[in-house]
């Protein structure tokens, strides 16, 4: 019951207008893992490079593989991936840089307290995150219900298929647990601006006769210019999708504070005695 009480009541915070924008007291927490107690972790940052390194290599490899004259970049699949590859990049960069006190990162933030600013690469962290994780949610969501074996063209890869339609969001949900920043509710608006400039991308990719290996005259099926009422069901189901998928992640996330909450209760030293 408790649970709920605090949902709501950070529910109501979040939809303030300040929350749509990027400040936030605790900057520390961009560069820690929720569930590690120290400053630094060894561990945390060995997780950071394993996932980067992952990810940049499978990146690659669906570069090298998928290439067809430039047809790779079409596809949110592979813009949704891209974007991944480059927040895990991102994200052990900058852990990377807070763990050895590079530039003095972590020296001023401790030094600054709740008065620290929030600085541009950390904004853009948070952007490619939020987007990064949503959008691996809804690539794999119509991927698996609306285009597997309807997309008039065989699967030559089916393994990387599997990958980056599958395992991609599964990271990105372990990763969203393990991160220690917020999820702001109104931040949602970001997946739906990268979702416009992809319907737009299609639009002007259709218009200027673009067709994807196969000679199909569209991106995916459900984006075929040639029936617009079926591009804007698509165009309008994809938004309910963003901000019922975000709703569920926000909820995830105040769930995943109460646990925290709780662990750090129980693992207190003050608190062993209790148990």
């Amino acid at each position: 019951m408790q649970f709920f009480k605090r949902f709501w009541k950070g529910l109501n915070n979040e939809l303030q207008k300040k929350h749509f924008g990027f400040e936030y007291n605790h900057v520390h927490l961009f560069y820690k893992s929720l569930w590690q107690k120290n400053e630094v972790s060894a561990y945390y940052l060995l997780y950071r490079w394993i996932w980067a390194i992952l990810f940049l290599s499978i990146y690659i490899a669906c570069t090298i593989l998928q290439f067809c004259e430039g047809k790779f970049f079409i596809y949110m699949t592979n813009w949704g991936f891209g974007l991944a590859t480059i927040t895990m990049v991102y994200a052990a960069v900058q852990v990377t840089c807070w763990h050895y006190d590079v530039g003095n990162v972590r020296s001023l933030v401790q030094e600054s307290g709740q008065k620290a600013n929030t600085t541009c690469s950390l904004k853009v962290y948070w952007v490619l995150h939020n987007v990064s994780l949503l959008l691996a949610l809804i690539i794999s969501t119509v991927y698996w219900i609306f285009l597997n074996g309807r997309m008039n063209k065989p699967v030559r890869f089916p393994a990387i298929s599997i990958i980056t339609h599958g395992l991609n969001s599964i990271c990105m949900l372990i990763d969203f647990i393990i991160v220690a920043f917020p999820l702001r509710l109104l931040h949602m608006v970001q997946t739906m601006l990268t979702a416009i400039i992809f319907f737009l991308f299609t639009l002007i990719y259709y218009l200027c006769h673009g067709t994807d290996e196969f000679g199909n005259p569209y991106v995916y099926p459900i984006l075929d210019w040639n029936d617009p009422k079926r591009c804007l069901v698509t165009f309008i189901g994809i938004f309910i999708m963003i901000v019922c998928y975000w709703i569920l992640l926000f909820g995830a996330h105040k769930l995943r504070q109460a646990f925290n909450r709780a662990f750090s209760v129980v693992w207190t030293p003050h608190a062993v005695g209790l148990i």
